[in-house]
C-alpha cells in the first residue's frame, strides 16, 4: 500500500512540474522594447483587418477586425458569449499580440511602443477581480509610489466604497486571498476604486458591475459617467444599462463585426441586436 501511495505522488509531482516548466519556458515580456514612449492618446485607436488566435492549431478567435476608436469615445462590445468582446479589449494592453493586421496607436503600432508606457495608459476593472491577501490601502494603491489619504477617500467615495470604513480596522483591513472576506460587489467596487485612483486616459470596463445590485450600479455609473467624460472608454457589458452610456455599439457575432452603431440604430436595423436587447431584458426580468 505504501509503493502504491509513493507511486500516485509521483505521478502528481510529475503532471505539476510539467506545468511549472511550461510556465519557465514562456517568453519574458521585455517592458522597455519598443521605439516610442507614449503618454496618453491624441487622437485614436485603429484596428486594421485585425486576425487573432491563441493558438496555431485552433480557429480564429477574432477575424478581420477593422474599428476606429476615437479619444474620449465610450464604445461597447456587445455579443453572446464567445464572441470575441473581452479578447479584442485584452489587445489594446497588448496582453496577447496578434498574428495579422494592424493595431494603431496614434498612428504608430503597438508593436513600436514600449509596453510599460503602454500599460501606464490602460487601467482594466474585470468580471473576475484579483484582490491580493493584504490590506484595503494595499490593493488600491499598489503599482503606485504615493498616494495622499485625501485621494485614497476620493476615489472610495466615487466608488461608493465607503463600506470599507464599517470594517475592522478600515482601510487597513487585510480582506484575505482573492478578496475573501469581502462580498462580490464590494470587491469590484475596490477594483473601481483602483482604476479611478490610477487615472489613466484608457479604461476598459468587463462586466464591472456585474456583481453589484441595481442601486449601487446605479450610484457607481453616475460617477463613472463623470469621469468617462476625460477619458477613452470600452465597456464590455451584457447590462442594458451600460450600454446605454455608449456612444457607439460594436456588435461581434462569431469573432467578426456585425454592426456597428447607436443602441438604438441597432435595434432598428440589427435583427441579432433586437434579439440580443431581448434575451437580457428576459433575463432581468426573470431576476
Amino acid at each position: 500500500r505504501n509503493i502504491g501511495g509513493i507511486h500516485n505522488n509521483l505521478q502528481v509531482g510529475a503532471a505539476a512540474g510539467q506545468r511549472l516548466q511550461a510556465i519557465f519556458d514562456e517568453p519574458t515580456e521585455t517592458m522597455d522594447a519598443g521605439r516610442v514612449t507614449a503618454a496618453t492618446l491624441h487622437e485614436s485607436i485603429e484596428f486594421d483587418h485585425v486576425f487573432f488566435r491563441y493558438d496555431t492549431s485552433l480557429d480564429w478567435v477574432l477575424r478581420d477586425i477593422s474599428l476606429t476608436i476615437r479619444r474620449h469615445e465610450r464604445v461597447a462590445l456587445v455579443g453572446r458569449s464567445g464572441s470575441g468582446k473581452s479578447t479584442l479589449a485584452n489587445l489594446i494592453p497588448r496582453f496577447y499580440d496578434i498574428q495579422r493586421g494592424r493595431i494603431l496607436w496614434d498612428g504608430v503600432p503597438l508593436a513600436d511602443l514600449t509596453l510599460r508606457s503602454l500599460r501606464a495608459m490602460v487601467s482594466t476593472v474585470s468580471q473576475d477581480v484579483f484582490l491580493f491577501n493584504e490590506t484595503v490601502r494595499y490593493n488600491i494603491t499598489y503599482g503606485l509610489d504615493s498616494v495622499t489619504e485625501e485621494r485614497l477617500l476620493d476615489v472610495l467615495a466615487r466608488a461608493q466604497a465607503q463600506f470599507v470604513f464599517d470594517l475592522p480596522l478600515g482601510v487597513e483591513t487585510i480582506i484575505g486571498e482573492r478578496g475573501l472576506a469581502l462580498s462580490g460587489g464590494q470587491r469590484q467596487r475596490l477594483a473601481i476604486a483602483r482604476a479611478l485612483l490610477r487615472n489613466a486616459p484608457i479604461l476598459i470596463f468587463d462586466e464591472a458591475t456585474s456583481a453589484l445590485d441595481t442601486e449601487s450600479e446605479r450610484l457607481i455609473q453616475h460617477a463613472l459617467d463623470e469621469l468617462f467624460r476625460e477619458r477613452t472608454v470600452i465597456i464590455i457589458a451584457h447590462r442594458l444599462s451600460s450600454i446605454r452610456f455608449a456612444d457607439r455599439v460594436v456588435l461581434l457575432d462569431a469573432g467578426k463585426i456585425s454592426a456597428i452603431g447607436s443602441h438604438d440604430e441597432l435595434l432598428a436595423t440589427s435583427p441579432l441586436y433586437a434579439n440580443l436587447m431581448a434575451h437580457i431584458e428576459q433575463e432581468r426580468s426573470g431576476a
